[in-house]
């Protein structure tokens, strides 16, 4: 009975054990899914058996957990061991967790006095970014203590709260694991050992790293090398990674022949020269990135020996998502160097607007400049936004001081240079650049005082370019060894576009002009306009070519214009009422409009009609009419006329500065009696009327009369009363008496004299005299020869007219 009960109870039992390995995976889905599920871990595929030595074997485990996956493949475990042949581990990014309640939490493990002890023959880690699987082997001899060999060499301990170990990484594992296309990783070398700690919400690495960067671009050869100590911290929940780098040296090292990298150029040796080789980079305590914000507190890059660079970003933070667009820094830098005295930035960066301030000494420019400079001090400021992917807004401002320069034959002394351009938001664009100069000199001609300010305002939207343009200029003194110019003032307005259209209102010496031109790369035509003015102020240029010349009256106008690239121009001038004196010599009321043409350096004026109301040279010239013309540089008068001593004189032509030429002076109808009767006093009184040629010869800037003849027209008459001269010469030799007597009172019949005019002033006459004397109705044949110093005469009649000139001087002054 018992047998058969037994044998009942067996056969069910062993019933329900066979049922039970038949239908072991549904039993597993049932039963031990739902649990794996509820700690958000999926069980996708379990196939195990029990083998003879009563072992659980198990081909295949597939499990996922926040988008990791984990298959474990030929598992064999027992109450002491799991041994476990191969794993591949999947790595995806993880999930966002936008649920506060699914949090990471500190660890809070059950973990169990007693279980079987784990190994992992080799695990498979795969990950988009690493280049290929990392393959380590898990081994734990002791429990919740684990070894890692393999691609990485670890060692951790698991307790309920907490794992923490220590791993250690170099160059051989990141060339083989990280998945880059960028070749530079070939050039590191790299060690690391890290003790971690990690608690269920933060990650925290603490150890020594050392790594060297070695990198060759074409013959420069850059070495960076690192080292020291790295602490970094992870949470999970904040996803905020901290860098602690302060602890960590590092050097930049570069081959000298990087200088060759610089192109060929006339400034290449200088920028090599200035650059130094060896550099130090030092890292904040902390750097933060949080949701691609990353933070730094400072870095600064500085250099080692003479040439001292200094560069500082502190509060620095940036999207590295779009760095370009979201970015925040302060920028300082320091640069001194043998060649540069000092080179400062300071600037603040937020986004895309940046501001700041920068300035520059040098003791004088580098070779390559064309130009030398002593004591240069540049400086300024700018704040500048929207300068990515659009045009900037903002100003930028250069102020430019140079003790002395010398460029392109300009030497300056004492410049200030000041530059401003600006612009807004409607892309209205302004910039004002300010000149002054102590004093400047170009060849020959010397400036003092010179200030010049320019101004051009543009729009630089879509279109055609438009820029208005305005200047100033004042210049106080222009010097030069032919002429000086002072108080120069000029006003200026142009616009700029496809040519340069400008208007300059000038004063020279209060002289006023009003220039227009038009400058292109085809023509640059010009028109100056001289607007009617008073002649005084043009005595401050006539002063320097001849300083006995002066204008007292008088008024001119004028019109020119041409081209400056075809180097032609025409002009029409006018002058009225002009009056002048020269020396002694007074003219008054000349009045002339002229019109001719200047073609590559060859000056032609038509002829031209002048009138001057009268000229005081001792004897008064009046009503003088004529013409003067240039031809070819070459100014000449002809046809002169005019009235002196009563009767009329005319001059056929003259050439100005010709040196070897003949003008023919002719007299007609002369008044004898003003040209011999000096004063009312002399006591010679001479009537009728005479004629005559004078030759005038100019030879290279001598004059001289040759053969020139003075004849009586009709008959006339000669009286000698209370003569001093005449009365002692009667006294004296009176033997002469009687012929001389025939003198005191003598119808002239005929006068004809012979006149020559040395160079040196001496005029010799010889006068050959007929007459007839009444009182002793006696004929008379007089010959005399009478030589004088015609400057000397022409002096003495002109002290006759004293009174008339000082009164023209002080008019003059006055206008003046």
């Amino acid at each position: 009975m018992f047998k058969r009960v037994g044998l009942i109870v067996g056969a069910i039992l062993l019933s329900i054990l066979l049922l039970g390995y038949v239908f072991r995976l549904p039993l597993l889905q049932w039963a031990i899914a739902p649990e794996l599920k509820k700690a958000g871990i999926t069980l996708s595929c379990l196939d195990f058996s029990i083998t003879s030595e009563l072992n659980i074997y198990a081909d295949k485990v597939c499990v996922n957990y926040q988008n990791q996956q984990l298959q474990l493949t030929g598992i064999t475990a027992n109450i002491k061991r799991i041994d476990i042949k191969n794993a591949v581990l999947t790595v995806n990014p993880f999930p966002k967790n936008d649920n506060a309640n699914q949090l990471a939490k500190n660890l809070d493990l059950a973990l169990p006095s007693t279980r079987p002890l784990i190994s992992i023959k080799q695990l498979a880690v795969k990950s988009d970014q690493l280049n290929k699987p990392l393959k380590i082997s898990i081994l734990e001899p002791t429990l919740n203590q684990f070894n890692v060999t393999g691609d990485i060499n670890a060692s951790a301990i698991l307790t309920a709260d907490k794992v923490s170990g220590q791993f250690a990484v170099n160059d051989t594992l990141l060339k083989q694991v990280i998945n880059t296309k960028n070749t530079l990783i070939a050039g590191v070398n790299f060690n690391t050992q890290q003790a971690f700690s990690f608690d269920g919400i933060e990650l925290k690495l603490n150890g020594d790293i050392s790594a060297q960067f070695t990198h060759t671009y074409e013959q420069c050869q850059a070495n960076v090398l690192t080292t020291g100590k790295l602490a970094t911290h992870f949470n999970l929940n904040s996803q905020a990674l901290m860098l602690n780098t302060d602890l960590l040296n590092n050097k930049i090292n570069l081959t000298p022949s990087c200088a060759n990298l610089i192109s060929p150029s006339e400034y290449a040796g200088f920028v090599s020269n200035q650059v130094p080789l060896n550099w130090q980079l030092k890292l904040p305590q902390s750097i933060r990135l949080k949701d691609s914000e990353l933070s730094l507190p400072a870095i600064n890059l500085v250099s080692e020996g003479v040439k001292q660079f200094d560069i500082l970003m502190t509060d620095t933070a940036v999207n590295i998502k779009s760095p370009l667009e979201n970015v925040q820094t302060n920028l300082s830098a320091q640069i001194s160097t043998p060649d540069i005295n000092n080179f400062s930035v300071n600037a603040q960066l937020v986004g895309t607007t940046i501001k700041g301030d920068y300035a520059v000494a040098l003791e004088s420019l580098p070779e390559f400049v064309p130009a030398t400079a002593n004591g240069l001090s540049l400086g300024g400021h700018f704040d500048i936004s929207e300068f990515i992917d659009s045009k900037p807004v903002g100003l930028i401002n250069a102020k430019l001081t140079l003790n002395s320069v010398d460029a392109f034959d300009i030497s300056a002394v004492q410049y200030q240079g000041d530059l401003t351009a600006k612009m807004d938001k409607q892309l209205n664009a302004e910039v004002t650049l300010t000149h002054q100069f102590k004093s400047a000199q170009y060849k020959k001609f010397k400036a003092t005082d010179i200030s010049n300010t320019l101004t051009a305002n543009a729009n630089l939207g879509v279109g055609e370019l438009f820029a208005e343009l305005t200047a100033k200029t004042n210049i106080k003194a222009v010097n030069s060894p032919d002429i000086k110019l002072n108080n120069i003032k000029v006003e200026s307005n142009g616009l700029q576009s496809r040519a340069l259209k400008a208007t300059h209102h000038a004063f020279i010496n209060d002289v006023e002009l009003v220039i227009n031109h038009h400058v292109s790369a085809q023509a640059n035509p010009f028109e100056v306009i001289i607007p009617e003015q008073g002649v005084l102020p043009l005595n401050a240029f006539i002063s320097q070519f001849e300083p006995l010349a002066q204008l007292t009256e008088g008024k001119f106008n004028g019109y020119i214009s041409g081209d400056v690239n075809l180097q032609n121009a025409s002009f029409n001038i006018g002058v009225t009422h002009i009056g002048a004196l020269y020396n002694d010599y007074l003219a008054s009321d000349l009045n002339s409009v002229f019109s001719g043409q200047y073609n590559s350096g060859k000056l032609n004026v038509k002829p031209t009609t002048f009138n001057l109301n009268e000229f005081r040279a001792g004897a008064v010239v009046k009503n003088i009419k004529g013409q003067w013309q240039v031809n070819d540089n070459s100014a000449l008068v002809n046809d002169i006329t005019g009235d002196v001593f009563g009767g009329e004189f005319s001059l056929d032509t003259y050439t100005v500065g010709k040196p070897n030429q003949v003008a023919n002076v002719k007299f007609e109808n002369i008044d004898a009696s003003k040209l011999v009767t000096l004063d009312d006093k002399s006591g010679i009184v001479l009537t009728g009327r005479l004629a005559g040629a004078l030759p005038v010869h100019f030879n290279s800037g001598e004059i001289e009369i040759i053969d020139g003849s003075l004849f009586s027209q009709g008959t006339g008459n000669l009286k000698i009363t209370n003569n001093a001269a005449f009365d002692s010469v009667m006294q004296q030799q009176q033997e002469l008496q009687p012929v001389l007597g025939l003198l005191t009172n003598l119808d002239i019949q005929k006068l004809n004299s012979s006149v020559a005019l040395k160079s040196d002033g001496w005029l010799k006459l010889g006068v050959n005299l007929q007459g007839y004397n009444k009182a002793e109705q006696q004929q008379v044949n007089f010959n005399y020869n009478h030589e004088e110093n015609v400057f000397t005469l022409l002096r003495a009649l002109r002290l006759s007219d004293e009174i008339t000139q000082k009164v023209e001087q002080q008019y003059s002054q006055k206008g003046n």
